[in-house]
């Protein structure tokens, strides 16, 4: 017995399939575009604004009724994936509640949060004290490792003559007249 598909159904079966398990808030940027900075400048102002922001975890400490992760700031891309390098590299707080386990928020791992800002927390950075703002987190999402996406073929330099490519025989000159 055959049974055959309408392409209508077939269409909605695979766009389904490429449906993001990201919440929305951190999909799509709903917050404020403040920085760190800005925070740090005027904490009664920002209070209770929300943003959504990323980076790297550097640290966790649990506390009775909530765990702040110290994370250094970096750009986000579209999707709210936080960029590998770049940003103003400055240091915000964001406040999950109940117990993070510090094995599996690692440092050097790349988080997503957005929430509501709660004032500043002063924390040592060294012998040095720093304010860092706090994010009342919503919703967050921890990225894997960021992988660089590779160069489409149709990228390269259409005045450049390499015989060779794709198979890479190094040649002593730059083109090939």
């Amino acid at each position: 017995m055959h049974i055959a598909f309408p392409p209508l159904l077939l269409g909605i079966l695979l766009l389904a399939g490429c449906a993001s398990n990201l919440p929305p808030s951190i999909r799509i940027d709903v917050g404020e575009p403040l920085t760190v900075d800005q925070v740090q400048k005027d904490p009664d102002g920002t209070l209770d604004k929300v943003v959504r922001w990323g980076g790297e975890i550097l640290s966790v400490v649990n506390r009775p009724n909530h765990s702040d992760v110290v994370v250094l700031r970096r750009p986000l891309f579209d999707n709210g994936e936080p960029k590998p390098r770049g940003g103003e590299a400055r240091r915000f707080v964001a406040r999950l509640p109940g117990f993070v386990d510090p094995a599996e928020f690692k440092p050097g791992q790349r988080l997503t949060v957005s929430g509501h800002l709660d004032g500043l927390l002063t924390l040592r950075v060294g012998e040095y004290p720093y304010a860092h703002p706090v994010v009342r987190v919503a919703e967050h999402h921890r990225w894997g490792e960021y992988v660089e996406p590779p160069e489409p073929p149709w990228h390269r330099d259409p005045f450049y003559c390499d015989p060779f490519w794709p198979w890479g025989y190094p040649r002593p000159w730059p083109h090939c007249w």
